[in-house]
């Protein structure tokens, strides 16, 4: 299997203006204060699966790319496709984000990996951590006991899930900055026929931008169902 050094991640449509934060206020504000005084250099979010963490993570790391600074964005999700060995010197970073923690929990060479990359921030103290998973830091199964414990080092947030009529906005916003119409009626038809995680609703709307500019049609709820085959 090939083995990628690097999971590159470019500037893409998640950003803070499209994130619904209404619910973690204290969060961003807290989050943001340490862009550029860097107090809290350790952040852990948690949620179920759509409640906006990878979209917070993603909107974090292209905040620092586009005034080009120093950060990453490890998907761990995609572990399979580049080793520990992409965590290594990550404390010369301004800002390291790492999603789905869960996904490398139990795997000896992984948890050492992270371990040593909380030790080398603590000790340098000007990279800001910011890590995502599906559980709280007390309920991750983690194996290692000494990165059970940094994990709650810092600050811990749990994210509520959006409700049906704030998923309906982010759909629409995100439509919006693609420059296409999303009807309510489309919207809403689209979150009761798909999965309701935004990941899944953002990947499908982004096949219905590309189909609505080759056919040269509207978001209707006809095209929607002959696009994707509902």
């Amino acid at each position: 299997m090939t083995q990628l050094l690097l999971p590159i991640h470019q500037i893409d449509d998640e950003n803070f203006s499209n994130f619904h934060g209404e619910s973690n206020l204290l969060l961003l504000s807290s989050v943001r204060k340490n862009f550029e005084h860097l107090q809290q250099p350790f952040f852990y979010l948690w949620g179920e699966k759509g409640s906006g963490k990878t979209h917070f993570l993603k909107a974090c790391s292209n905040e620092f790319f586009l005034k080009n600074r120093r950060a990453i964005y490890v998907p761990l999700s995609k572990s399979c496709y580049f080793s520990p060995a992409v965590l290594e010197n990550l404390e010369q970073k301004e800002l390291v984000c790492l999603d789905d923690l869960q996904c490398v929990m139990g795997d000896p060479e992984w948890e050492v990996a992270i371990f040593d990359l909380f030790n080398r921030i603590k000790e340098t103290q000007k990279t800001l951590l910011i890590m995502s998973a599906d559980q709280s830091p007390h309920a991750l199964k983690v194996n290692l006991p000494d990165l059970a414990s940094r994990l709650t080092w810092g600050e811990s947030y749990q994210l509520a899930n959006l409700n049906e009529d704030q998923k309906r906005q982010v759909l629409q916003e995100n439509a919006r900055q693609r420059g296409i119409e999303l009807p309510d009626e489309t919207a809403n038809f689209l979150l009761k026929r798909m999965e309701r995680d935004l990941k899944t609703l953002s990947e499908t709307l982004s096949l219905l931008d590309k189909a609505s500019l080759q056919a040269k049609r509207k978001l209707t709820i006809p095209f929607v169902k002959e696009v994707l085959n509902l």
